[in-house]
């Protein structure tokens, strides 16, 4: 069954819509250290969202979109190849991508996030869509490392603070699972000596904290991605896939 939405007619669409749970995977295209392609997380959510779709289709019906990669990406800045939209941009950008679902008859609309700055704004672009709006649907939003952050942690494959990271050894290992001909091994050499960014996702509990300039004074990227590995990476994928086509079942069946 196809579930992706741009390789269907608008009659099958129209067909298939009022039954259908739609995702639209949101990401970015941005600096992922001196080691990773900048669209890393277009390429990961993307997976994810396509391969959770099609292991929840005996289930469930489901359609994916096309990968909104434009995110909101301003404190990458600092760095080249950082293509962003400004918050109310992006907001606005998600809510008429949202609208044409609706009125192309969608009623179950899943926001599934790949891109850390976008996570805040997609959650209101949920709230206000459904009750500001007042649009005739359900919709949840979420990133696909907290749908998978339990059960990743349960492995012990690695601690919860290092879920998602930014272009660390989480997501280096999820790249080298999937292309390893996009990371760069000089780059990746490179890691080993620069200091970690990691202090910019200290922890305050029940608090998100941003410093000016905290982006420019670091190198781009958090933990250690000298560390990851493809074997890790495609056993990180398996799990975050499995837990998102649960939440695809799980919401599409409501």
């Amino acid at each position: 069954m196809t579930i992706l939405l741009e390789e269907m007619t608008r009659d099958q669409i129209a067909e298939l819509a009022p039954t259908a749970l739609a995702v639209l995977p949101t990401a970015s295209i941005e600096q992922h250290g001196p080691h990773m392609p900048v669209v890393t997380d277009t390429l990961l959510c993307g997976t994810v969202a396509r391969r959770a779709a099609e292991k929840a289709a005996s289930q469930t019906s489901v359609v994916v979109t096309p990968v909104l990669w434009c995110g909101n990406s301003h404190h990458h800045r600092p760095f080249a190849g950082v293509l962003s939209l400004a918050s109310p941009n992006y907001m606005a950008a998600v809510t008429d991508v949202l609208e044409g679902l609706m009125l192309s008859g969608f009623r179950k609309l899943l926001v599934l996030n790949g891109h850390g700055g976008n996570t805040d704004s997609n959650a209101v672009v949920g709230l206000d869509f459904a009750n500001r709006l007042g649009h005739p649907v359900s919709i949840a939003t979420a990133a696909y490392w907290d749908v998978a952050r339990p059960a990743l942690v349960e492995t012990g494959i690695m601690p919860g603070n290092m879920i998602p990271g930014h272009a660390g050894r989480f997501e280096t290992s999820m790249v080298m699972g999937l292309r390893p001909d996009l990371v760069n091994p000089a780059g990746l050499e490179k890691t080993r000596t620069a200091r970690s960014g990691g202090g910019i996702f200290a922890p305050l509990v029940g608090a998100t904290v941003q410093t000016h300039g905290a982006w420019a004074a670091g190198p781009g990227f958090t933990d250690e991605p000298f560390a990851a590995s493809a074997e890790e990476g495609k056993q990180l994928m398996e799990i975050v896939v499995e837990q998102v086509a649960n939440l695809m079942v799980t919401f599409g069946q409501s």
